[in-house]
């Protein structure tokens, strides 16, 4: 069974001895450097050089510590995926909730965009792990699409839905997860640079009725910026 993933701003906890002090110190760095050498792994070669003999090497630990710390090798994948959608999670629940739900939307947005702007192997390593394994969906995955459900729940509420909540967030999930996955796949290419503000606002038009007042909310409201 692996353990819980460090969060990455953890510090060691307050009022140990100084060598329960070192050995926590230890053991947070050799779980750091396992799961960066596992997310180096991965992204080589589209994670065919993956596994617990080539995680030892690349790491510097013993097969034995990997699998005392994380079980198995997909216990490792899976504590780095816990790990990144942790940070995620941070992420979005430092968005201010105000009064419009569509606001509060755009904000999640806006706060998911950032981290995958910040993070763009976190997608390839998604994408890999899925390719090598089964689909895997940590905790972290369920709490971040609870989060970022209620928008959707408070705009029917409102009666400003012409969809149902789920159909409305997977549609926008699958625009943007397209998106973010296309800009880390060709890199190189020449995206529009308002490319994914122009699609979610296409999107939310089609999707978000006009609010109380006769206005159209979508367009008033502050754009989403990638």
């Amino acid at each position: 069974m692996s353990l819980t993933p460090l969060n990455p701003d953890e510090k060691v906890p307050p009022g140990l001895s100084p060598s329960e002090t070192r050995r926590a110190r230890q053991r947070e760095d050799a779980r750091r450097a396992i799961l960066d050498a596992t997310e180096e792994l991965l992204l080589e070669a589209g994670g065919e050089a993956f596994g617990v003999r080539a995680l030892a090497a690349r790491c510097g630990y013993t097969a034995p510590t990997i699998y005392h710390y994380f079980g198995d090798k997909d216990g490792v994948i899976d504590a780095l995926l816990e790990e990144r959608f942790a940070r995620l999670l941070a992420e979005v629940r430092t968005v201010p909730q105000g009064d419009d739900p569509l606001d509060n939307l755009r904000g999640m947005l806006h706060a998911y965009l950032r981290f995958a702007a910040a993070n763009p192997t976190f997608y390839r390593v998604i994408l890999t792990s899925r390719r090598n394994g089964p689909d895997r969906l940590p905790p972290g995955v369920e709490s971040a699409v609870e989060v970022m459900m209620r928008p959707w729940e408070d705009l029917r509420a409102a009666g400003r839905l012409d969809v149902e909540p789920q159909a409305a967030s997977q549609s926008l999930w699958g625009l943007i997860h397209g998106l973010t996955v296309l800009r880390v796949a060709r890199p190189d290419h020449e995206w529009v640079s308002n490319l994914t503000e122009i699609a979610v606002e296409a999107m939310l038009r089609g999707l978000v009725r006009e609010d109380a007042d006769g206005g159209d909310a979508t367009a008033r409201r502050g754009r989403v910026r990638a």
